[in-house]
């Protein structure tokens, strides 16, 4: 059984991993250098250096599923981030953006 405050982790960092995928949809909105932005579930999963499915990068941006520590960082990295970027974003969650990802994000679950 999963404890609230394992909950709450969970969200915090499917928060913050939305966050880092829409800070590369932004990014490739407003430009193109040749490379390729890793801007989708499926992108990551298929630029990962690991065998990541799409259900399990999906998984990890739920918020209702545990991920592993190194699953985590295999998607911060394929995304192009460090895990210090993760945690700089991680810790500006606030709690009314956990409340709010209750609200609207798992009720459609």
């Amino acid at each position: 059984m999963i404890r609230d405050s394992e909950k709450i982790i969970m969200i915090k960092t499917a928060i913050t991993l939305r966050r880092l995928l829409n800070l590369n949809k932004n990014s490739l909105q407003r430009s193109y250098k040749g490379e390729e932005i890793v801007s989708s579930y499926e992108k990551i999963s298929i630029h990962s250096n690991s065998d990541l499915t799409k259900a399990t990068v999906n998984n990890a941006f739920s918020g209702i599923k545990r991920s592993t520590m190194p699953t985590i960082i295999m998607i911060v990295e394929t995304m192009g981030f460090t895990m210090q970027d993760f945690g700089d974003h991680y810790n500006k969650v606030k709690d009314e953006h956990i409340l709010e990802f209750r609200e609207n994000i798992l009720k459609q679950k």
